[in-house]
């Protein structure tokens, strides 16, 4: 890398190799995943090993900064520099680390990298992608980056530029959703920028939400500590800050202690979102150094979006909703990012310069760090009275500064150069009134607010609950003409059109005009046939807004398959508005098929004079001239992008191009499906024949239908092939759209013939929960076809697990621990079994030689460790043992690293502490009290974490030690925070003495709850503890002292 100053008289681009230690992932799991990430596969493989590699980078430079992209890692930014320093501006990790962080598991830290989908890290974060080198006539070179998120079969592209004389590069965005559907929408860009150095965050704003959408203080947090620096975050866990309320084209971080900086500046409409994310300072955050890079030291994250906030679950009872993305939608947005140095702080940046305004002995200073070739009038004015008027010529990454002659105040100051204002500090510094609460009054429980809820699932791709959130609403209000729609669009997703149609008719006698009913209606009459009510549909959509170029594509595309190209150009170019995608798409289909070759390779190079990557362009291209189609796609899974092009095709009754466009496309057997399909509707019935025969002798590893045209050709294939693969591929396409019922009936028609595991994994899956006849088998079978796989030893013994079989899940999973002895996720399993069996010390020594790789948040590993050592002290309690019980407790208080997860600032040992109480000596006295007073006391340092059967413990040695009003006062807040708690009622019936409730509800177990995307859910991992301490008669000294006041109870009904 290092400080490259040669003299360089324009841009350049070029490919290189760059050889980094790389820790590899591998193991990708042929199981699918379904719900969200399908048809994405996960992966589980990730090593401490590294191996020296080199990676294929692309390299762009000019005289004043330098930069690597690696399509091969999603087409992340590598590293940035400004040359005359040598410094990075964007974090450059020489090591790549790949670790089990992103949807699908392997990312790295560093860099730039781009999420458009879901939620970050993106599928492809990690995956190759497409990329395309440009030298530009200006002088300046792109890098043209793009891919497909499958889920949602939306396109997205970059173009990373970067001009011949600016220390500084672009990038331009465009996101395009090809389906006829709205999908979800999700866009940040995280940037890696090391930590070390006194690192500044210039944010400017006066809130900061969290992922819950909950808004907060900023740059000073509610304890008056200055977290927009980032030592003074040395308090709580990991750290999201989006930080909100000012109206700014610019963000930015400064590194005082080396004179160094990183700017952001975007168009507010553009990028409205700016945040921060932070390991967090203590090892439960500073672990991730280590696990992540070798030499470059922790680093943190600095992201632009196109949302205020990344969004969870529980963001939607706030004002911070999810968005969606209409269908045949293209969103496009820039953004500048470059390098300041020698400005003693950061005030403000864009393309152009950084300036600081500096405070120094009395005086002030305006310093300033050009970006590009500056030859301006650069003038300062504060409440109408200019303060400077200075000609500035610089050259980028030159500074100048000088000094006022009147004392300024940033908040009220004006910045032009020459006549264009750059910086607008009254109005920068305008606290905006956007609402950051919901309105107390705001009934969460009426029809609008579960419309909007299940709109909010939707939006997050968990389908179900929003299914389930829609009919609560029509149970409210059957005419809640918003939740009619949104349940036929979530129908038509799953292929149940006659459902739809029902909602839709029912929208239609409400409001006969109303745009997304009849444009959903047209699209459910189209796929069940009925054309006449299918254009009358889209005709009345098209008078609204939103759904007016869909609705004319769609009228376009109906019309050219019914052979009408006149009519069908008529509508294409009513939708042809701000370049449409598809509508050029079509006007270049419909020029060739008019034999109109010369305008449809115009057509053509104007797609790819826009995006060189783009696939119906160069195909097309390659059609008008007679040759075959180049590769198409080098990203991770280039048949889906054949298959996709074809389907496009298809949908026109384009057979011959389909055809010819799938014969480009590797070896896959939804290809040759897809072909058999397609020949056959040519009248080709022995090329569709072989094709299918062809398709049955491929693996079904990896073969994932996801569209809805795979499920209609699978319903032909199934038909026309005995093949169990088909079935197969038939049963997880219907799992994908809910249709359960029908999948298990298509995997039971297979009976014993696949010798696929994940068939049988797919197939006990489905009967979990159920009628379970056969499910056992099912995984047995799956280890039989696969002895040597890790997945099918894990699956059993989980069964056995789930069963409180423990001996049949510790079987199991000893034998394949002999043979994967490395595979973490066998040794936690293994661990659990050995707690469960009472074999402490086996587990305890497995424990201690283990390694796990952790993913963000993990804790499963360290729980082992914490619940076997406690099990072994109260075994040691049991018999008296008090220096082994004493042992343990302490070894249960450790937090080992290779276990997966570092320590917190904060960790609630109530439980341990009372353990070691019960040790005591009771001549210790003082120890004694500390321990009573540092549990009975516990939430006068921690008001904020949920309470749980810890709080028992408090609530006891509160009350013994006389102190009812704080015990009262704890009692009272967790029965606020959730009067339904199974181990608050248990406390409860305790503290009553009630025998018969203590029995009942000690045999329960607490509900389970699944964690949603950056959700942690609080476990209350203590409560089986406390019950065994309980039932040994060991709270029996303290509880003596307890009564309670019956009339300060809150019911405990749910």
């Amino acid at each position: 890398m290092g400080n490259d100053v040669k003299n360089i008289e324009k841009a350049f681009i070029r490919k290189e190799l760059v050889v980094l230690d790389t820790y590899p992932f591998s193991d990708p799991s042929p199981v699918p995943e379904f719900g969200r990430l399908y048809p994405y596969n996960r992966f589980d493989g990730y090593t401490c090993e590294s191996v020296s590699q080199a990676w294929e980078m692309v390299v762009m430079e000019n005289n004043y900064i330098k930069l690597w992209i690696n399509p091969s890692v999603g087409g992340k930014i590598w590293g940035a520099i400004e040359k005359s320093t040598g410094k990075e501006f964007i974090y450059f990790n020489h090591s790549a680390k790949f670790r089990d962080v992103a949807m699908r598991g392997p990312w790295t830290s560093g860099g730039m990298e781009v999420n458009m989908g879901i939620i970050g890290h993106s599928p492809s974060c990690s995956a190759p992608v497409d990329h395309h080198l440009s030298e530009n006539t200006d002088g300046s070179v792109s890098c043209f980056i793009g891919a497909t998120d499958w889920p949602s079969r939306t396109e997205w592209r970059v173009e990373i530029r970067l001009a011949k004389d600016a220390a500084a590069f672009s990038t331009r965005s465009w996101w395009y959703n090809h389906n006829c559907l709205t999908q979800s929408y999700y866009q940040w860009n995280n940037v890696g920028i090391k930590v070390s150095g006194n690192l500044e965050y210039v944010y400017p704003g006066n809130k900061r939400i969290g992922h819950y959408g909950n808004a907060q203080t900023w740059p000073l947090d509610e304890e008056g500590r200055k977290i927009s620096f980032y030592d003074q975050n040395n308090h709580g866990e990991y750290k999201s800050y989006h930080v909100v309320g000012s109206y700014t084209d610019f963000w930015g971080c400064y590194w005082h202690d080396d004179q160094f900086g990183l700017g952001h500046s975007s168009s507010y409409d553009d990028k409205p979102g700016k945040k921060i994310w932070i390991w967090g300072l203590s090892r439960y955050g500073m672990i991730w150094e280590d696990l992540l890079t070798d030499t470059d030291g922790q680093y943190s994250e600095v992201q632009s979006g196109r949302l205020f906030n990344q969004s969870i679950a529980s963001s939607s009872k706030t004002p911070f909703k999810h968005r969606s993305f209409l269908p045949y939608t293209l969103n496009s947005w820039e953004e500048q990012w470059f390098p300041i140095k020698d400005t003693k702080g950061l005030t403000y940046g864009n393309q152009q310069l950084s300036f600081y305004l500096e405070e120094r002995e009395g005086m002030q200073f305006m310093n300033i760090c050009a970006n590009e070739p500056l030859s301006h009038l650069f003038k300062l004015q504060q409440n109408g009275r200019q303060i400077l008027n200075e000609q500035i010529e610089l050259q980028p990454m030159q500074n100048c500064s000088f000094g006022l002659p009147y004392p300024v105040q940033i908040e009220q100051a004006i910045v032009y150069l020459n006549d264009s204002i750059i910086y607008n500090g009254p109005e920068a510094n305008q606290a905006l009134s956007r609402p950051v609460e919901t309105d107390e009054a705001y009934d969460f429980n009426s029809a609008q607010a579960l419309c909007i809820q299940a709109r909010e699932w939707e939006r997050q791709r968990f389908h179900e609950r929003a299914i389930r959130y829609y009919q609560l609403c029509l149970e409210q209000d059957p005419f809640f003409l918003e939740a009619l729609t949104g349940l036929a669009e979530l129908y038509f997703k799953h292929l149940k059109f006659e459902e739809a149609l029902k909602l839709l008719m029912t929208a239609l006698t409400i409001d006969t005009y109303h745009g997304e009913a009849n444009y959903l209606y047209a699209l459910v009459n189209d796929r069940l046939g009925r054309m006449a009510d299918a254009k009358d549909g889209f005709s009345i959509a098209s008078q609204s807004p939103e759904y007016r170029v869909p609705a004319f594509l769609e009228l376009a595309k109906l019309f050219l398959r019914e052979g009408q190209t006149a009519k069908a150009l008529t509508y294409v170019k009513k939708a042809d508005q701000n370049d449409n995608l598809q509508a050029s798409y079509l006007n270049i289909i419909i020029h060739r098929l008019k034999g109109d070759r010369e305008t449809a390779v115009k057509l053509c190079k104007k797609v790819l004079a826009n995006d060189p990557i783009n696939y119906l362009g160069r195909f097309e291209l390659a059609t008008a001239g007679n040759i075959l189609p180049m590769q198409l796609s080098t990203s991770e899974l280039p048949y889906e992008t054949y298959i996709e092009l074809a389907i496009f095709y298809y949908r026109l009754n384009l057979y011959t191009d389909a055809i010819n466009c799938l014969s480009a496309a590797p070896d896959y057997a939804m290809v040759h499906l897809w072909k058999a399909y397609l020949y056959h509707a040519a009248g080709r019935i022995t090329d569709s024949a072989n094709s299918l025969s062809y398709a049955a002798g491929l693996s079904a590893d990896f073969v994932f239908p996801h569209r809805e045209e795979d499920v209609k050709i699978l319903r032909w294939v199934v038909s026309n092939h005995q093949s169990w693969k088909f079935s197969y591929y038939l049963a997880l396409a219907c799992i994908q759209n809910l249709n359960t019922d029908e999948a298990l009936a298509l995997l039971e028609s297979c009976g014993n013939e696949p010798d696929s595991y994940p068939f049988y994994k797919v197939r006990a899956d489905l009967k979990k929960g159920g009628n379970e006849d056969g499910r056992l088998a099912d995984l047995e079978k799956a280890v039989e076809h696969a002895p040597a796989e890790w997945r099918t030893a894990y699956d059993l013994s989980r069964y056995f697990a789930e069963h409180h079989d423990w001996a049949g899940a510790l079987s199991v999973a000893e034998s394949a621990g002999k043979t994967h002895p490395d595979n973490y996720y066998l040794g936690l399993q293994l661990a659990k079994c050995y707690m469960q069996t009472q074999n402490f010390e086996k587990g305890i020594s497995l424990m201690q030689n283990i390694r796990v790789l952790p993913n963000e948040g993990a804790s499963e590993g360290r729980n082992s460790w914490r619940e076997t050592h406690l099990l072994s002290a109260l075994a040691a309690i049991d018999q008296k043992e008090w220096k082994k019980a004493v042992y343990h407790i302490d070894e249960a208080r450790k937090w080992p690293e290779n276990m997966g997860i570092g320590k917190p600032y904060h960790v609630d040992e109530r439980l341990e502490d009372y353990m070691q109480l019960i040790c005591l000596d009771k001549a210790d006295t003082a120890a004694q009290q500390e321990l009573i007073l540092r549990i009975a006391h516990y939430r006068k340092d921690d008001s904020t974490s949920p309470y749980g059967s810890a709080d028992f413990i408090s609530m006891v040695l509160l009350t013994a030690a006389g102190e009812n009003q704080a015990a009262a006062e704890l009692r009272l807040n967790w029965q606020q925070q959730d009067p339904g708690d199974l181990a608050l009622k248990w406390t409860l019936a305790c503290i009553q003495g009630n025998t018969k409730d203590i029995k009942k509800l000690s045999l329960l177990e607490p509900p389970v709850r699944e964690a949603l995307p950056y959700e942690i859910l609080f476990e209350d991992r203590p409560f089986p503890f406390i019950k065994k301490l309980y039932s040994r008669g060991l709270f029996k000294k303290y509880l003596q002292f307890v009564t309670i006041d019956q009339s300060t109870l809150v019911s405990t009904k749910t």
